[in-house]
């Protein structure tokens, strides 16, 4: 038996997964209570709009998983085969049934649908950027589908993919920054894609990873005053509706996850036991992603009516069980298993 060292213990990351999740469920719920059932509170607006931050912190957590795991791998025979096979089975396997659901329903019961959007069925099939997928949350998954692919170039050569990351940031920052958005050829859904400063969040998650596996140590003091600041920044521009600059409050949000990931990596050591709650909800993440707001708007539709602020509070809780507790019997009874089958048989 191997002697495990502080890296290895990365429990905490499923606990911050599963935490990402129910942030993502908070803000789409609170919003589909406003919507349905015409109510709302001032703290549960704050707590709905910093709910949208989950995917920020998602997209972090998923260049540094994606990195950490591959240099354990780079070495291994079919590393890139590998590689390639897993994470398309990953997103794919348990996306499709769901994504190929909501297309079918919004096609013959398009007053299901809250918004009133074109969707796109080349997207809402291959997650290919043509437009809007039936699947709202799976705008995401286009934005992991390109970091995955894009990280393929690694295992050809680091260099030349660390030489790109420092090509690509700034032209994501000369793109979204300066006049450059303007001209025609950049409006075209891939490029938005490739260009989006969403993809800045995986290149941070990148480099911290890159600080875990080098075992770089950087001075706590100098992290927690970053985290004052960069948190502090975050929750005045929250709380004072103030934008900042575009994508500003998003990039203060990702510098705090960046230190508050590398602190807990570094410091919380332990492990966490498999079946804590946090950690069940951790591992079925990807399944309560991909089935809750679906799922949140239709309790929501038939959910009596709420009229204060107790009756929101248990709506908002209920939900939030049920979306964990469905998405986890999603990921054991098909993602699990599927995945699993696929496998063998490829």
């Amino acid at each position: 038996m191997k002697n495990e060292t502080k890296s290895d213990y990365l429990d905490i990351l499923q606990i911050f997964r599963g935490i990402a999740a129910l942030l993502v469920v908070c803000h789409h719920t609170i919003g589909s209570i406003r919507f349905y059932h015409k109510i709302e509170y001032s703290f549960f607006n704050y707590i709905a709009i910093i709910g949208k931050f989950g995917v920020d912190f998602f997209f972090i957590l998923s260049g540094f998983i994606i990195t950490y795991t591959a240099y354990q791998k780079y070495n291994l025979p079919n590393s890139f085969s590998n590689y390639i096979k897993n994470r398309l089975l990953r997103i794919y396997v348990p996306y499709l049934p769901i994504g190929v659901l909501m297309l079918l329903l919004y096609s013959f019961l398009p007053y299901l649908s809250n918004a009133d959007r074109e969707i796109s069925i080349l997207t809402s099939l291959t997650l290919i950027p043509n437009g809007n997928p039936a699947l709202s949350v799976a705008w995401t998954l286009t934005f992991e589908l390109c970091f995955y692919l894009l990280f393929s170039i690694s295992f050809f050569s680091r260099k030349s993919w660390d030489y790109f990351v420092i090509f690509w940031s700034v032209l994501i920052i000369t793109f979204n920054y300066t006049d450059m958005q303007l001209f025609r050829f950049t409006k075209t859904p891939f490029l938005k894609v490739l260009l989006s400063p969403y993809n800045i969040e995986f290149i941070l998650g990148y480099f911290l990873a890159l600080l875990i596996i080098r075992k770089k140590a950087i001075d706590t003091k100098l992290l927690i005053m970053i985290l004052t600041f960069s948190l502090t920044g975050f929750m005045y521009c929250i709380l004072k509706n103030h934008p900042l600059f575009y994508f500003g409050i998003n990039f203060l949000f990702a510098i705090s996850m960046f230190v508050v990931i590398y602190l807990a990596i570094v410091y919380y050591t332990k492990r966490i036991n498999k079946t804590a709650i946090m950690m069940l909800i951790g591992n079925a993440t990807y399944s309560i992603y991909l089935i809750h707001n679906p799922l949140q708007m239709l309790i929501l539709r038939i959910y009596p009516k709420i009229k204060s602020g107790f009756e929101f509070v248990f709506a908002l809780f209920f939900v939030l069980i049920v979306t964990s507790l469905l998405g986890y019997l999603y990921y054991q009874l098909f993602e699990k298993r599927a995945m699993r089958k696929i496998k063998t048989i490829i």
